[in-house]
């Protein structure tokens, strides 16, 4: 398998009792994960960062996988670390955050981040893909990385967004079965998610531990932005108490 870059792998840390699983996001790769997962890993915690199907590859790939193939990829890694840990605890950027949503709503996680995890987005265009995808195969973007670990597609799959959708529809519905500790991430200036989405997440789960934790200087893949070490701290708190 040919990926865009060796840090697009998904990748394992050894560490104690207590576990975290890193998701990254739609069309992103476990790059954008690697700076955080280093963070949580020098303070004893496992981390596992997957690489969801189809991602970190090609657009073809990614192309011939659905969300089910996403979600059960990440279903199977978190109960693969359940059976070796104490405590499993779900990270999860963009989509990734929507996927931490849905392991909370099916499974007694224990504590998860969503970051940056869409319930409503900004391009209205995406809410047409289920009729666009018949016209247009690929839809791509000029390559900006500002960043060594920014690492996932300059494009996507048109008929992959309904697959988002999807996901994010479902998620939004459970909302109230989540009762774990949660602490949602988002940045005010987020291009891709409105940052409603944040509000939504916290005031409807039924958690009795939750906050959000707003981000002034981001964009989307605020991992690997300017205020990276400000959501590591945050973490790194919230995880250990």
């Amino acid at each position: 398998m040919e990926f865009l870059n060796d840090l697009a792998e998904d990748f394992y840390k050894s560490g104690g009792s207590e576990a975290c699983l890193l998701i990254h996001g739609f069309t992103g790769s476990p790059a954008h994960r690697r700076y955080l997962a280093q963070s949580v890993n020098d303070e004893g915690y496992v981390v596992r960062g997957v690489r969801l199907p189809g991602h970190g590859t090609s657009l073809e790939e990614m192309e011939t996988t659905d969300s089910d193939d996403w979600l059960t990829k990440v279903e199977e890694e978190y109960l693969s670390l359940k059976e070796k840990k104490d405590q499993v605890y779900v990270l999860g950027l963009s989509m990734g955050g929507v996927l931490s949503l849905l392991l909370a709503e099916k499974y007694d996680v224990d504590k998860i981040v969503p970051i940056a995890a869409p319930v409503k987005i900004q391009n209205k265009l995406a809410y047409l893909t289920p009729v666009l995808k018949y016209f247009k195969r690929f839809d791509r973007w000029p390559g900006t990385a500002e960043d060594d670990y920014d690492i996932g597609y300059s494009g996507m799959p048109v008929k992959s967004v309904p697959e988002l959708l999807k996901l994010m529809r479902q998620a939004k519905q459970d909302l109230k079965q989540i009762d774990c500790p949660t602490l949602i991430v988002q940045s005010w200036g987020d291009e891709t998610v409105e940052p409603i989405s944040a509000e939504i997440i916290h005031d409807t789960i039924s958690s009795n531990r939750k906050e959000i934790l707003w981000l002034e200087e981001s964009g989307h893949v605020c991992t690997v932005g300017p205020e990276k070490d400000k959501i590591h701290r945050q973490v790194i708190q919230f995880l250990a108490n």
